[in-house]
């Protein structure tokens, strides 16, 4: 039985070398959109695609692992193992779409 690993999550982009996190630089300019040299891009659509596409991935491996294991061609470790990462990915989608919409609230009920 061969166990594939998770693959590390990267950063979507790495933040500047120039000054330590949480220190602005002296030639950074502030200003209220967040615009220092230490921000994170924000995640492209297209990077959020990829990641649904991972997970349905993720989701018909874990289905896939069931049915050879009910066929007898699979072992029961393989197919919990995957069962459990897709568990861990639905958790995830889940709880991110809760603060999505919380947030989409919170911004909605904003005086302007």
């Amino acid at each position: 039985m061969t166990i594939t690993p998770i693959p590390a999550l990267q950063p979507l982009a790495a933040p500047s070398d120039a000054a330590p996190m949480g220190s602005p630089s002296d030639d950074a300019p502030l200003s209220a959109a967040g615009t220092g040299a230490n921000d994170v891009a924000p995640a492209g659509f297209a990077t959020l695609l990829t990641a649904l596409n991972d997970g349905a991935a993720q989701l018909e491996r874990a289905e896939g692992a069931e049915n050879a294991f009910i066929a007898g061609t699979g072992s029961l470790q393989e197919m919990v193992f995957e069962r459990a990462k897709a568990d861990s990915l639905v958790s995830i989608a889940a709880a991110t779409s809760s603060h999505v919409v919380q947030s989409l609230n919170t911004i909605s009920q904003m005086q302007l």
